[in-house]
């Protein structure tokens, strides 16, 4: 007896562990263990290990599944995945090499070791290590009771980039990150969850980029190196270790097929790429007519207000406030003969109210998510005590898709999803809520992910069941891997400081580097008061976004251009403006990215992955718009910013010079512009200015080129911009070719029905100078002119506010570039146009 007291504390863990084991559990964290037995299947293999399951399955040359599982019968339901999207025939071969099993595509292998663990390498045709699990006891893939856990090894100087809106820095290398969507108000700490989040990551290494997708809706941490130099892992608080790796030779090739599985956004309708004036709240509707009428009597361009949930009757969906809003439709009518389009927000919480028709149908219906036992979850969304659609419910998606039909029948288009993390309490669900799951059931751990996404889903099915035709548009605040294929996302709220401008970029940019492309901030921040200068340095970096809104919380001063003073006013008008010239470019742009998944805004790291100072802390809030245009975002502390121009010839949009790239340069950044350039041999399409797109530009569309020394071609695309006849053939796609070489223009023969808005085309040339003196347009000479013109001169818009010596002493050192033009007719035919 005296012997086994000599110790207490080690007879204590001899006993718990006595205790564990015959719990079923080991107080050692075990892998799968080695492979027992597999077989060939038509689209991979399948097999045992000692503690598992497993299916590997070649989905197309570039994408291989890999699935771990406790359970022999995995479930092939998913959320995340496109349902048009199947796996293709793909030419793969399975064959086992001493201790290996080898899939091979022609681009991509998986080596599979079969003992003394699971272990999957991931090759490349040439043999070379694209990623590979870490091995070791309690490595590669192990199960601890529910959570999975996925090791990766680190390859030598391996970046991470993706994830969704998590913060932080471009390059995730040596952070962690917890992947639940969370209502995180006035956000900044890059340790805390975030709205949108999206279990995909693209790897860069040694000249190999590779994405990962891990296909599981649990609340997950990704540790990318985090106090484990030698490992990435990903936990997951449940579900199977399921994930789909992708290898091409760039990143425009892995973004091409993650949305191929999950989803590319749909052709949006082109007032969405407009301005959208917002702020949590305008009412009653006089004052909302009054905004519409400012705006378009000082010549701001405008094409949506929004209408945050005051215009509700206290706050709940369907039912309008009829003393603030006594004739809805009457008010969207006077605003559509502006040319003005309205979003209102609802939020996904149901109030508890005995004279609200909702919350009786819906008990009704038996819509609303329960606790296991039957009864309601029951929760606030300030200021109200609701219960909540179960929107993984396809009868409760159906009767919020007919419920939310009150929008368009009020003349409503856009639909914005609000607080749908949800946002109650810490944005918790308890553990026991029960959801549907489209029959598969679920408790809150797996459904909470996708609830905000579900709502947008069905948000999405109801514009397109009562819209009359119409495109639709959808806002939400909560998403998560797929989200793209129904709606636009936003940032949340962001706070009025310096921080967010260049904050609020590498979001955006992060979203479409996460297959999310339709993405954009609130400018001038939501929460806090905006100075003057902090808006003007806001609207001039985002007009580039992808979505352009300017929301303010309740209660704050007043947020429209205007309200800041003249200076701010007319700074902003210009802005905007050119935003709306630019839209022959961005709308093609959009349709570039329906098609191919590629970004509306676009990380540096996307044309030029291996280059370190892309990563750089102070050069990667840079972006591209397209293909053509690189914006530089500025603060309010800063007169002059640092830049790094990439490879290739780079042309100052406000005067044409030229800089060579690959380099560093400081720039002067007065109030009224920050740093803008134009990739030489870039094709621009650009439009008069117009003060909605409701409003028919000027018949002739400008096509700028920037003299380079390499070919480049851009799809110019048009169509209706509101309908889907463009799925009908109704559309005009034509391709323009700058041949450098050749000193060429190419009009290709346009495609499609859609007769073009522009009769004229005015072919405007950027620093080709003497070197061209003569122009033929399929062998006929045609006019040269030469003219003095600024593709943006915010500078010339301040010109009535700045008192007279001033504005001639600033402007003084102006250069206005000079460029040569040439007038061509736009017709159904190819036209070439050689300069000599």
């Amino acid at each position: 007896m005296k012997s086994m007291n000599r110790n207490p504390k080690r007879a204590i863990a001899a006993a718990l562990l006595m205790l564990c084991t015959l719990a079923g559990f080991s107080a050692i964290p075990e892998d799968i263990g080695r492979i027992l037995k597999w077989y060939k299947t038509g689209t991979g293999l399948e097999g045992k290990t000692e503690r598992a399951f497993f299916n590997i399955q070649v989905y197309n040359k570039h994408i291989i599944r890999v699935r771990v599982s406790q359970k022999e019968t995995m479930s092939n339901f998913s959320y995340l995945l496109d349902p048009e999207y199947k796996p293709q025939k793909t030419g793969f071969s399975v064959t086992l090499a001493g201790n290996k099993l080898i899939v091979s595509t022609d681009t991509l292998t998986a080596e599979i070791e079969m003992e003394p663990s699971f272990r999957i390498i991931f090759k490349d045709a040439g043999g070379n290590v694209i990623n590979e699990d870490s091995g070791g006891r309690g490595f590669g893939y192990s199960f601890n009771g529910n959570r999975t856990n996925l090791y990766k090894k680190l390859q030598p100087g391996e970046r991470f980039t993706g994830l969704g809106e998590v913060l932080g820095n471009l390059d995730k290398r040596g952070s962690a990150f917890t992947l639940n969507n969370t209502d995180t108000y006035k956000y900044g700490d890059p340790r805390l969850p975030m709205y949108t989040n999206v279990p995909f990551y693209i790897g860069i290494h040694s000249n190999q980029v590779y994405g990962l997708f891990y296909h599981n809706t649990y609340k997950s941490f990704f540790n990318f190196g985090v106090s484990t130099p030698d490992f990435a892992s990903i936990t997951a608080d449940g579900g199977d270790i399921d994930y789909f790796f992708i290898y091409d030779n760039s990143i425009a090739g892995i973004l091409e097929n993650y949305t191929l599985l999950t989803g590319r956004m749909p052709l949006p309708p082109l007032w969405s790429l407009g301005y959208h004036q917002s702020r949590c709240s305008y009412f009653p509707q006089n004052e909302v007519l009054d905004i519409a009428e400012t705006f378009r009597s000082r010549k701001i361009p405008v094409d949506c207000i929004v209408l945050d949930a005051d215009y509700l009757w206290e706050y709940e969906p369907f039912r309008i406030n009829l003393k603030r809003f006594p004739d809805m439709p009457g008010l969207t009518e006077k605003l559509s003969k502006l040319g003005i389009e309205v979003t209102a927000s609802v939020n996904p919480g149901i109030k508890i109210d005995s004279t609200y028709f909702a919350h009786h149908d819906g008990l009704k219906k038996d819509i609303f998510v329960k606790y296991a036992d039957g009864s309601l979850y029951t929760a606030e969304i300030a200021p109200s005590l609701n219960n909540f659609v179960d929107f993984t419910n396809p009868s409760g998606r159906q009767w919020w898709a007919d419920n939310m039909k009150f929008l368009p029948d009020n003349g409503i288009h856009g639909y914005w999803n609000d607080m749908n993390e949800p946002a109650v309490g810490a944005s918790y669900l308890p553990d026991n809520l029960v959801f549907d799951f489209d029959g598969h059931k679920a408790d809150a751990l797996q459904a909470k992910n996708v609830y905000g996404m579900l709502m947008a889903r069905s948000s999405y099915e109801s514009a397109l069941k009562y819209g009359k035709g119409r495109r639709p548009f959808i806002l939400t605040r909560s998403g998560f891997a797929g989200v793209q294929r129904y709606a636009a996302v936003w940032t949340g709220d962001n706070t009025a400081s310096d921080e967010y401008i260049p904050g609020g970029a590498l979001l955006n940019t992060q979203m479409g580097l996460s297959g999310i492309p339709f993405t954009g901030d609130d400018i001038g921040g939501y929460i806090g008061t905006t100075s003057k200068e902090l808006f003007i340095r806001w609207i001039e970096t985002g007009v580039f976004q992808p979505f352009v809104r300017n929301h303010k919380e309740s209660y704050a001063a007043a947020n429209e251009p205007w309200a800041y003073g003249a200076e701010a006013e007319a700074i902003a008008r210009e802005f905007i403006g050119f935003r709306y010239k630019l839209l022959p470019y961005i709308y093609s742009t959009f349709y570039e990215t329906c098609n191919t998944g590629m970004p509306v805004v676009r990380s540096l790291c996307i044309d030029h992955p291996f280059n370190a100072r892309v990563y750089n802390l102070q050069y990667q809030y840079q972006f591209m718009l397209g293909e053509a245009m690189m914006i530089v975002p500025v603060t309010t502390k800063e007169e002059t910013r640092q830049v790094y121009l990439p490879p290739g010839l780079w042309y100052d949009v406000y005067n044409d010079h030229t800089f060579t790239g690959d380099t560093e340069i400081s720039v002067k950044c007065p109030l009224y512009r920050i740093p803008v350039f134009i990739k030489a041999s870039s094709v621009l399409p650009v439009q008069s200015l117009v003060q909605t797109t409701a409003e028919l530009p000027a018949d002739t569309l400008q096509v700028h080129i920037y003299k380079g020394t390499v070919n480049n071609s851009f799809l110019l695309y048009e169509d209706d911009g509101l309908t889907f006849d463009y799925k009908e053939n109704h559309f005009r796609k034509q391709q323009i070719d700058y041949l450098a070489g050749e000193n060429v223009v190419l009009f290709r023969k346009p495609e499609g029905s859609f007769q073009s808005r522009y009769k004229h085309l005015q072919l405007i040339l950027h620093g080709f100078g003497d070197e061209v003196n003569r122009v033929t347009v399929n062998g006929s000479d045609e006019n040269l002119q030469i003219s003095e013109s600024g593709m943006l001169d915010p500078l010339k818009a301040l010109e009535p506010v700045y008192e007279t010596t001033y504005f001639r002493q600033i402007s003084s050192g102006k250069i206005v570039p000079e460029v040569k033009m040439v007038f061509l007719e736009n017709e159904d035919k190819e036209i070439r146009v050689e300069l000599n």
